[in-house]
């Protein structure tokens, strides 16, 4: 997993700076497998044979932790409320795709004496076809500096 921190706005407009660095986290590629489905589904008590669409939370929750971690946002996660999320299913998660999940900062605005911290993660198969956007919203405690 790569954590960037860039100076200027990535080419698609898509992400804000935050102290002139714009947030970016790309993960490792994840072969969906029938054993991390099944352990997925399992864990949701999904039909057996079935492949959950909120699969691909799972598969990006390291980087969306990366995110949160990402020491230009300052979060404080015990201080933190996850306000928002969302998903756009573009097509299903098949067995034997290769899944890579990029998470970009798209928002960072005062809100209720802290922030309000927005970003994008999308999944994208080995040939870079978009597979599902999950939209999340932090509501996070101002910590110093």
């Amino acid at each position: 997993m790569s954590t960037e921190s860039t100076h200027g706005s990535p080419p698609d407009g898509s992400a804000v700076e935050i102290g002139g660095d714009v947030v970016v986290v790309v993960g490792d590629p994840v072969t969906v497998t029938d054993a991390v489905v099944a352990r997925f589904a399992e864990a949701v008590s999904a039909p057996p044979g079935q492949l959950p669409a909120t699969l691909a939370a799972a598969l990006t929750a390291p980087v969306q932790r990366a995110v949160m971690e990402h020491p230009a946002l300052r979060i404080d996660l015990s201080r933190t409320l996850h306000t928002a999320q969302s998903s756009e299913h573009h097509r299903p998660i098949r067995v034997g795709d290769v899944l890579t999940a990029t998470a970009t900062v798209t928002g960072v605005r005062s809100a209720r004496g802290g922030r309000m911290i927005g970003f994008d993660t999308v999944l994208r198969d080995a040939r870079g076809a978009v597979v599902q956007t999950l939209t999340s919203a932090l509501l996070t405690a101002e910590v110093e500096g």
